[in-house]
């Protein structure tokens, strides 16, 4: 949508957005943080992984053809938004509307996540987005309960998303004021975004992010935003 929008390339619209990622989702977090959705443990060693994913994905998307990266990124949305929209509606009654940290034990913090959140990482880098479209998939299917699993993957954003944009910056894909100025808007959105949650139903939520994550892999494949 960056690119579309200001006329970016796709490797400086992937630097602008992860830059714009590691400072907005900031608010967002402090809410989650208040509202007991992170999970500290999962947090650390998830970050630890993805930002080395993300240094080798960032690093290999700058030799990668643009066209080829558009392919890739319009075809892990569409693939994750199927997945999102399938967990959904499987877990629809299944599962407590809101589940916080102190009502659950022993959530995964091992080698496991950390295996999986470097390839997350890669994936991250590789695709140019902020994270959350891997990084929540990896944990609610490692059992994290969604809203759980929401506050800790938009915590690890801030670390992996500014890991991956001083990456591409440093190579000269940036544009400094198109981040000042999309970064000002999605300041508020990230803490409107973030005390929503409180109210929602989990599967209502995995549904809703399935079916934009769709929309934007779709309209990527067929071009109507790039």
């Amino acid at each position: 949508m960056v690119m579309g929008l200001l006329g970016l390339s796709i490797k400086a619209a992937y630097g602008v957005n992860m830059m714009v990622i590691a400072i907005a989702t900031i608010p967002g977090v402090i809410m989650h943080y208040k509202m007991k959705h992170v999970y500290n443990r999962g947090f650390i060693i998830g970050a630890i992984g993805a930002a080395i994913g993300v240094l080798g994905g960032t690093q290999l998307a700058m030799f990668v053809p643009s066209a080829t990266l558009k392919q890739i990124f319009g075809i892990a949305c569409i693939a994750i938004g199927i997945y999102m929209l399938y967990m959904a509606f499987k877990k629809r009654g299944k599962t407590p509307p809101r589940v916080t940290i102190d009502q659950v034990t022993g959530l995964e913090h091992s080698w496991r996540l950390f295996g999986l959140m470097i390839a997350a990482g890669f994936a991250t880098g590789l695709c140019g987005f902020g994270g959350g479209i891997y990084y929540m998939p990896v944990l609610t299917a490692l059992g994290y309960p969604m809203h759980i699993a929401i506050g800790t993957s938009s915590t690890q954003m801030i670390p992996v998303a500014g890991i991956g944009a001083v990456n591409l910056a440093a190579h000269g894909y940036m544009n400094w004021i198109y981040f000042a100025g999309i970064g000002v808007v999605t300041l508020f959105f990230s803490w409107l975004g973030a005390r929503s949650t409180k109210t929602m139903k989990a599967w209502i939520l995995r549904a809703i992010f399935g079916i934009l994550i769709m929309i934007i892999g779709i309209c990527v494949a067929v071009g109507l935003i790039l």
